[in-house]
């Protein structure tokens, strides 16, 4: 049985048993191919395998007809949901347009009369919404305020003139009655009827109607000295004021505005019934006296 083993290399020295191997000078290679193992060796064959590819036709869609190539598309081959969407698309941008333009017409109309159109929203915001307190709000220590151009009563006549343009004495005597009593059964409107059955109304100014008229209301009526400490005096003790005033800064006429209380910032709050500016305004005592005629504090008669 030939050798198997593993190639070596054995020196003539090499010996076993003192035998000398006669296989030690022999340089044993492997052989090609042991055990089913094919080693790189191996003569390696120069055949090449050819292989073949079957031929492949290309496949081409049809060619349309040459006829057609420039037509445009008919009608009928145009879907009817897109004509009617386009029609509807143009419809609306028309209509848009069409509020655009009605919208800037407007908005350069406004430009142009601006005095013209704040003077009926001012009107329309009156004739729709009352100004005053509600009477349901009405509470005693508080001075309600009420104005004269509230459409509750500014049309209604008194003296001369109506409520609206004449009526800041009786309106402001309202005031003074809800706050010293909460009762909201003797409002403008009552005020100023008392003062229409008794002549107050017809007299030149409302001092009447503020001193004897106040008396059948059941309050009292004192003449108050024209100066801050007087004032102050008065308003600590919880006894409101009314003032008779004219100047510019209160209209440029007499009018009757009622003096609530003082301020944290030693400002005196005031009810003017013929402006809300005037009445949202916290007034100095300078301010005041300086266009005062008249002054009363008022408290509950008994």
């Amino acid at each position: 049985m030939p050798y198997r083993g593993l190639p070596y290399l054995v020196s003539e020295q090499a010996s076993v048993g003192g035998r000398v191997d006669p296989y030690a000078s022999e340089r044993h290679a492997l052989p090609d191919c042991a055990q089913g193992v094919r080693y790189s060796s191996a003569p390696r064959s120069n055949e090449r395998r050819v292989v073949s590819y079957r031929t492949c036709q290309t496949v081409c869609p049809p060619r349309a007809d040459e006829s057609r190539l420039d037509a445009k598309p008919a009608l009928s081959d145009v879907e009817p949901m897109r004509i009617l969407a386009a029609v509807m698309l143009m419809a609306v941008v028309a209509v848009a347009a069409a509020f655009v333009g009605i919208g800037v017409a407007n908005g350069f109309t406004g430009i142009v009369d601006g005095t013209v159109l704040s003077i009926d929203s001012a009107d329309a915001a009156g004739s729709n919404a009352p100004l005053s307190t509600a009477a349901s709000e009405w509470e005693q220590g508080s001075v309600p305020q009420l104005y004269q151009a509230d459409y509750q009563w500014s049309d209604r006549p008194y003296g001369s003139g109506t409520m609206g343009s004449s009526g800041a004495a009786p309106l402001s005597l309202a005031m003074v009655h809800a706050c010293l009593t909460g009762d909201a059964s003797m409002g403008p409107v009552e005020v100023a009827s008392l003062a229409q059955r008794k002549g107050y109304a017809d007299q030149p100014d409302a001092t009447a109607l503020l001193t004897d008229g106040a008396a059948e209301i059941g309050l009292t009526a004192r003449p108050v000295e024209a100066s801050e400490l007087a004032l102050r005096r008065q308003l600590n003790a919880g006894f409101p004021v009314i003032c008779a005033v004219s100047s510019d800064a209160f209209g440029g006429r007499t009018t009757y505005i009622v003096l609530c209380g003082i301020d944290e910032h030693s400002r005196l709050v005031v009810c003017d019934p013929g402006s809300v500016d005037r009445t949202e305004k916290r007034w100095s005592f300078d301010d005041v006296l300086s266009a005062s005629s008249s002054m009363w504090a008022y408290g509950v008669a008994g």
